[in-house]
């Protein structure tokens, strides 16, 4: 007799978020404290392991403080703490995630030039680098230190249960871009971001119901506290920086599913791992109603191009303009 595959027979995926404050803006250290938190997790049997936007070395928040000239001292150091795909940061994460069978998403500050980048990678159980997302528009200040990122990255990737998604940050907000790993039959869909709920709550439980997938939203932490180690030579405001507010980064990591339920977190103001056991039937239950891969969608009359060029915006020179329009009869 013919078996019959069945993707519901994969049983379930384990997620683990991981809720951390970053040894700021140290990118070594950062990535000795995700590690400790990931072996945690892995005990616990968790198969992916997702963490916040731009974790390593941090989210750049000073932006918000100073916009003195001082900002030239401070990026320099960001830089020079951000990651190069060729370097031991990444081949590490690389080593760690074939060495435990388990995927890594998450954000990093990478750096190509003389510019910086918000990138999400997505790193498989085999400890291959499967993907490096770059962020489409840093938001607001954040163009004092991200370069815009490119469409390269906009993939979906295959886990067990069906394709997990990533995007970073407010970019989770354009239509488009979700629209894009929707049409890549997208089961998981991981936003992260620097850490606040104001931020993450509407949007998190939006895209679940959207896209009627799990929503995995991953958020960082930084505490006035978190600053206490920097070396005031290095940063010269640091002491301003630290007496400006008491939080910066409040959390407010969670996991919501396909039916918009949230099954674990939110974890506010600490540090921790939130987990939650996935599985593809809710996906395809709340699909009845609505897929936007499938039967509820109209190819013949919308449709979306997608330009995936690899570089900085100004290298993809051929992306075209958004326009809409339509047909008087």
């Amino acid at each position: 007799m013919i078996e019959h595959p069945s993707l519901f027979s994969a049983g379930k995926l384990r997620v683990a978020v991981l809720q951390i404050a970053p040894v700021f803006l140290n990118a070594a250290a950062t990535w000795e404290k995700i590690k400790a938190r990931a072996l945690e997790s892995i005990a616990g049997g968790a198969d992916v392991l997702v963490w916040g936007e731009s974790l390593i070395p941090g989210y750049p928040n000073w932006p918000s403080f100073d916009l003195s000239d001082r900002q030239e001292t401070l990026y320099a150091l960001y830089w020079d703490q951000a990651l190069t795909l060729d370097g031991p940061i990444i081949a590490d994460i690389k080593s760690f995630a074939r060495e435990h069978k388990v995927m890594l998403m998450g954000g990093i500050a990478e750096r190509e030039g003389g510019s910086t980048f918000a990138t999400a990678i997505t790193v498989g159980a085999n400890g291959e680098l499967l993907g490096r997302h770059r962020k489409l528009k840093p938001t607001w200040k954040e163009r004092l230190v991200w370069a815009d990122g490119d469409g390269a990255g906009l993939k979906t990737y295959e886990t067990k249960i069906g394709r997990i998604g990533i995007l970073n940050c407010w970019e989770n907000w354009l239509p488009l871009a979700r629209a894009v790993l929707h049409q890549q039959e997208e089961f998981i869909h991981v936003s992260v971001w620097p850490g606040n709920d104001n931020l993450v709550k509407d949007i998190g439980r939006f895209i679940a119901l959207e896209a009627k997938s799990w929503s995995i939203v991953a958020c960082g932490l930084l505490r006035s506290s978190d600053m206490a180690g920097l070396d005031p030579d290095l940063v010269p405001f640091k002491d301003e920086m630290m007496a400006f507010k008491e939080v910066w980064q409040n959390g407010g990591s969670r996991i919501i599913a396909p039916n918009g339920e949230v099954v674990a977190g939110p974890l506010f103001d600490e540090e921790g791992v939130i987990m939650a056991d996935l599985d593809a039937r809710a996906v395809i239950e709340a699909r009845q109603l609505l897929d936007h891969s499938g039967h509820y969608s109209r190819a013949d009359i919308l449709s979306l191009q997608v330009v995936p060029n690899a570089g900085s915006g100004h290298q993809a020179k051929t992306a075209p303009r958004t326009r809409s329009s339509y047909r008087k009869d």
